[in-house]
């Protein structure tokens, strides 16, 4: 549904006023093509309260009223320049739309500097194909990420392509955003990446891939992986191959929320490295 700005305006005001809440609706835009941006993360930092915009870079986000004023409302994307406002202030202002700047400099690259004759190629990750043992996305709400940690080698590692082995996928075509960050205190900190991974299938059962050479992607610490949920499909049904062995699972309910470790389960899914 797109909305008009009369539209946004009046709908936020009912939300307000008529059922204790607050039902943040916009779009965010490119602040200089002013086109629309897709899959903008937006939420309440570490609250587990976001969203991710959609195709046409419309969002709406429902937050209980007064709970959170001082909470900060972030808009965030790979590739842009990160937008923080104190929630009240937001509501105050009433903003129908959002503007991101691309971000000025590139992240810092990994260069190879010394020529090697042999390279050695492994699966990092978690290798199981299991059809009897399952996982799914830990909340259906968009911004939902699980993943896990690849520890390094002792060279810088070229990413070559990532794997996750699905049991069941009823929606038909679906598509999910991959990310890579650095580590702290053993958590996903920052993005590594200075563009959208976006992987896309319509397979029911199997092992879906991305290649990933065309990223140019080297890294030489500790990373990890993930895969986001960016699109609101409704009920069904999408699980993965699982286990209680390997890289344990590392999760966070919506955008800008909180990471966490989830027990000692595991999901079918790793990446190719050449190092």
């Amino acid at each position: 549904m797109k909305y008009t700005p009369l539209y946004l305006l009046l709908f936020c005001l009912i939300q307000y006023f008529g059922y204790g809440q607050v039902d943040i609706v916009g779009q965010v835009l490119d602040a200089t093509t002013q086109e629309p941006l897709p899959y903008v993360n937006i939420g309440l930092v570490n609250q587990n309260i976001g969203t991710v915009s959609d195709e046409s870079g419309y969002f709406e986000l429902e937050v209980p009223a007064n709970q959170y004023n001082d909470a900060t409302l972030r808009f965030s994307m790979i590739g842009f320049e990160s937008r923080d406002f104190i929630l009240k202030d937001y509501l105050d202002l009433q903003i129908l739309t959002i503007s991101l700047e691309e971000k000025a400099t590139a992240l810092e690259e990994v260069v190879l500097t010394t020529q090697r004759n042999k390279y050695q190629t492994k699966i990092l990750g978690n290798k199981t194909t299991s059809q009897l043992i399952y996982a799914a996305f830990t909340t259906n709400k968009l911004g939902n990420e699980m993943g896990f940690i690849v520890r390094g080698r002792k060279n810088p590692m070229i990413l070559k392509k990532f794997n996750v082995s699905l049991v069941e996928n009823d929606y038909g075509p679906i598509r999910f955003r991959l990310n890579f960050y650095s580590l702290k205190d053993g958590l996903p900190e920052q993005t590594l990446l200075n563009e959208n991974i976006i992987v896309e299938t319509d397979i029911s059962s199997g092992i879906v891939s991305k290649d990933l050479t065309p990223y140019e992607i080297v890294i030489d610490q500790d990373f990890f992986v993930s895969i986001e949920w960016i699109e609101d499909l409704g009920p069904g049904k999408l699980f993965f191959s699982g286990g209680f062995f390997g890289s344990p699972l590392i999760a966070r309910e919506v955008s800008q929320g909180s990471w966490s470790k989830v027990g000692s389960a595991s999901v079918g899914m790793n990446v190719e490295v050449r190092y």
